[in-house]
């Protein structure tokens, strides 16, 4: 075979690979379109007859694809709060009020916020500020950050730099902005991947990194999953608190005395 000829059936060769790459990522994104809409359907219609189980089953497949669409953090939160399960309910509400586009949806997020604080019982936080008991477990109470009634903290990244930020249950992973992260040095974070998120422009491709610490009034997690988001200019947080950091603790809410209270696990 002549040098030319072996020189075009390699770039045939690559020609095909990317064609062929570009048809499985285009149908990969609407296969994950579809089950996205299939599941946030699914969940609205069993919502509506009344099957709040099974309604929370298919709105956490969808929260899955789209983890910060408010949307179905809103139907998460009406379907937790028709469970009688308000600690949940309250964080999805607490997200709604803050990034919902509708403002009936805020609205109704608000009233609902005001009515569980009521109803909820004190939590008991008679030491709150950073305790270590006989067990070896320790507790921290830290006081919420008011801004449109959601849940918002003060943390610490790898002992270096600070951001205020959202407690988001529904959110797989922490998620921290581009800001933030460049404050980081780069360099010196582990790079891990990337991961797909559903933002309001769509589907986009974002990078997921280890973070070594994340620390709150003293309490820590170690080797935190994070994505690195794009934060609005002038936003007055750096990005979320998922469950990639949660799930180290165990985590509840006292409404009325304005505290989040994290105790080791």
């Amino acid at each position: 075979m002549r040098f030319e000829d072996f020189r075009t059936f390699i770039c045939t060769l690559l020609l095909a690979a990317l064609v062929f790459g570009g048809l499985n990522a285009l149908q990969q994104a609407r296969a994950d379109e579809g089950h996205f809409v299939s599941a946030y359907h699914s969940g609205i219609y069993a919502y509506r007859r009344g099957d709040y189980d099974k309604a929370l089953t298919y709105l956490r497949q969808a929260q899955a694809q789209a983890p910060n669409n408010p949307d179905v953090r809103y139907y998460m939160a009406v379907v937790l709060d028709k469970l009688s399960r308000p600690d949940e309910a309250m964080l999805h509400y607490q997200y709604v009020s803050a990034n919902g586009s509708d403002d009936r949806v805020r609205d109704y997020s608000r009233r609902r916020l005001k009515a569980l604080a009521l109803t909820r019982p004190a939590a008991d936080v008679s030491k709150t500020v950073f305790v270590k008991e006989v067990s070896g477990r320790g507790q921290v109470a830290v006081p919420l950050k008011p801004h449109n009634n959601a849940l918002m903290v003060e943390a610490v990244l790898n002992r270096k730099v600070s951001g205020t930020f959202i407690v988001d249950t529904g959110a797989t992973y922490t998620s921290i902005s581009q800001e933030l992260y460049e404050s980081l040095d780069p360099a010196t974070v582990r790079q891990i991947g990337t991961v797909k998120i559903t933002t309001a422009n769509g589907r986009i491709e974002v990078p997921k990194i280890l973070i070594d610490r994340v620390t709150i009034n003293g309490l820590e997690a170690r080797d935190v999953e994070a994505t690195v988001i794009e934060v609005r200019e002038g936003s007055s947080f750096s990005g979320l608190l998922g469950l990639s950091f949660i799930r180290q603790f165990k985590l509840t809410i006292d409404p009325q005395e304005g505290h989040l209270v994290f105790q080791t696990i």
